[in-house]
């Protein structure tokens, strides 16, 4: 029914309106590639998912997100979209990161994918919204509201994301020039912001067609993938961020 960025995609998505159902709002927030792909229309897919909570007791997360995948419920709606998990695995359950490993089928392959919980607490710009009303209809998914980051919090994350990685990303450079277009960037950097900002800069220059190609065009729609398999689209990108980053961190 779906090709893999889409069946993961909708794994994501059935498995966030669970989430919603067993967790207060107010203790998580979505987060990175899937809240700019499911709240603010980026046509970049998502591997994982990255969520951040705060307050909920390790075991009493790690109880309630077993129960979601391990239950009958949970498959059966996995099963109307034709996806089934064939294996789990927590090979991270720490105090400050909690992580599932998920193995999906969909017709006759498997998918690996990944969902983290940062237990480091939430960031401000927490929005409860209902997700892209045109992705859910796609997938004949029902309407469902989640909480996740705003749009400034998001591109403060990201260039914090892009500065301090320990390996460069060139997905970060993508997602800020989305953010950049919707508007998100701050009226004004704080001076405790500067260095990070000039930081991202630098790191963003780094960056080569041949990594954005690995890490971004490999999960775009097709008709996107074209676009951006020119390296003069990516140089033009590149740019935009770049020039935006020094602008606002003189």
């Amino acid at each position: 029914m779906w090709n893999s960025r889409q069946a993961i995609e909708v794994f994501h998505l059935l498995f966030l309106k669970q989430l919603g159902s067993r967790v207060d709002k107010n203790l998580w927030a979505l987060k990175g590639g899937c809240n700019l792909r499911f709240f603010f229309k980026s046509i970049r897919y998502s591997e994982d998912m990255d969520i951040d909570v705060q307050t909920i007791a390790k075991e009493t997360l790690r109880r309630n997100v077993n129960t979601i995948l391990t239950s009958q419920a949970f498959a059966v709606v996995l099963r109307a979209q034709k996806l089934a998990i064939v294996q789990t695995s927590e090979p991270k359950q720490t105090d400050t990161t909690q992580r599932w490993k998920v193995r999906l089928r969909v017709a006759e392959q498997e998918l690996p994918t990944k969902i983290e919980f940062s237990r480091r607490g939430l960031d401000e710009g927490l929005l409860f919204e209902p997700v892209d009303g045109e992705l859910l209809h796609g997938y004949r998914l029902s309407p469902m509201l989640a909480s996740h980051y705003s749009k400034e919090r998001a591109f403060l994350q990201k260039v914090n994301a892009l500065a301090n990685r320990g390996e460069t990303q060139a997905r970060d450079v993508f997602d800020l020039k989305l953010l950049m277009d919707a508007g998100a960037t701050p009226a004004k950097v704080k001076p405790a912001q500067k260095a990070m900002f000039a930081t991202a800069c630098e790191r963003a220059l780094e960056l080569d067609y041949d990594a954005f190609a690995a890490q971004v065009v490999a999960y775009l729609p097709q008709e996107w993938q074209d676009y951006y398999a020119k390296r003069a689209a990516w140089e033009s990108l590149q740019e935009a961020v770049m020039e935006t980053l020094q602008q606002l961190a003189p």
